[in-house]
C-alpha cells in the first residue's frame, strides 16, 4: 500500500524556506562578491579573531573540504589572510584582511535585513514563536 500524496507533513516546508532565506542571503551579500555560503566565515573570524583553519571549521560544523573552498574564494576576494600555523605544520591560521575588517560592519547590517525580510511576514509573537521553536530544534 503506497502513502498518499495527502498526507499532511509539517516539514515540507522546510526546504523551500531555505531556499528563500538563502536567496535572500545571496541577494543582499552580492554587491560585495559574497553568496550566502560565504559571508559566514568572516563574521566568524570578525567574532573569534585570527584562528586555525581547523577551528574554524568546528566553529562552523562545516565539512572541512567545503571549508577550504570557501577560505580559497575569500583569499582570492581579498577578504582573508591563510598563512602557516606555527604550531600545526599541516595546518593554516586565518585572519581578516584591512578589507575583510571592514567589510564586516556592513555583512552584520546586511545580515540583519536579510533576517527582517524573511520574517517580515510574522508578527511580533509569532517572530517570538518561531525563533523559540528553532532554538529548542536545534537543542
Amino acid at each position: 500500500m503506497s502513502m498518499s500524496n495527502s498526507v499532511n507533513d509539517p516539514l515540507k516546508d522546510l526546504a523551500a524556506l531555505s531556499r528563500r532565506y538563502t536567496q535572500i542571503l545571496d541577494q543582499t551579500f552580492s554587491r560585495y562578491g559574497l553568496s550566502s555560503s560565504l559571508y559566514y566565515y568572516l563574521i566568524k573570524l570578525h567574532d573569534f579573531g585570527d584562528l586555525p583553519q581547523e577551528r574554524l571549521v568546528q566553529l562552523t560544523g562545516v565539512n572541512p573540504s567545503n571549508v577550504t573552498r570557501a577560505v580559497a574564494q575569500l583569499v582570492q576576494l581579498g577578504f582573508v589572510l591563510k598563512r602557516p600555523n606555527p604550531d600545526d605544520r599541516r595546518g593554516f591560521v586565518l585572519a581578516l584582511t584591512d578589507s575583510g575588517t571592514a567589510i564586516c560592519p556592513a555583512l552584520l547590517d546586511g545580515l540583519a535585513f536579510a533576517q527582517k525580510q524573511f520574517l517580515a511576514p510574522l508578527t511580533a509573537k509569532e517572530r517570538a514563536q518561531f525563533e523559540s521553536i528553532l532554538q529548542k530544534l536545534a537543542e
